[in-house]
């Protein structure tokens, strides 16, 4: 009897290719989380006393360049190599944070963010080459442009009295800045669904020039 070959078993992996955040903006951000939570949870209370709000914790918050989904764990190198060659003559930059906005709209939003300003065309242009880099990979390019931002909680339940409290608050038209972002390399990340949330793991980290 002839025996069966064997093949090696593919592991898959939930992988995005991100900014990471220093300590500092990240202490920023649970602040500016905190002041938002107070304000708009006041607004609402009454109004909407089932409503579910489900704030990102700070050290899980990322600024995502690109969304790969579920890979073979073995393109994490030629993903890196990919990475290498799109950042190879870009300059390292810093990205201003502040500001509040949501999606899709405030008559019923799904995501509170805060917003990037500054040098967002250095952003833009980073985004533009690692799209390019890892379309020679096999990832097809995103049918919509980049919308750089940082997610600072998620709407589960009754998003319109969420909207409502956000565009009564004022909270929207506050010019909250919260701290700068340092742009100077970029990460793959593995993302694993746990019941508590998410948990990211930076597979490599590939340096701007």
């Amino acid at each position: 009897m002839v025996g069966q070959a064997w093949v090696p078993r593919t592991i898959m992996i939930r992988t995005f290719v991100a900014v990471e955040l220093d300590e500092e903006l990240r202490k920023a951000l649970a602040t500016a989380q905190g002041q938002v939570q107070e304000q708009l949870m006041k607004q609402v209370r009454h109004s909407a006393p089932g409503v579910r709000v489900q704030w990102v914790r700070p050290d899980s918050i990322h600024l995502t360049l690109k969304f790969l989904g579920d890979i073979d764990e073995t393109l994490v190198q030629d993903i890196r190599a990919a990475l290498l060659l799109a950042v190879q003559t870009q300059p390292r930059f810093a990205v201003e944070v502040g500001g509040l906005g949501v999606f899709p709209d405030l008559r019923a939003p799904r995501v509170l963010w805060t917003g990037l300003f500054g040098q967002v065309d250095a952003l833009m242009r980073l985004a533009a080459e690692v799209e390019a880099a890892l379309t020679g990979v096999g990832f097809p390019p995103e049918s919509r442009p980049l919308s750089p931002h940082l997610t600072l909680a998620r709407i589960k339940e009754r998003s319109r009295e969420v909207g409502r409290g956000l565009a009564d608050s004022g909270l929207m038209r506050q010019p909250v800045r919260v701290g700068s972002l340092a742009v100077h390399s970029v990460c793959l990340m593995k993302s694993d669904l746990k019941p508590s949330g998410a948990v990211y793991t930076r597979l490599c980290e590939v340096p701007l020039c």
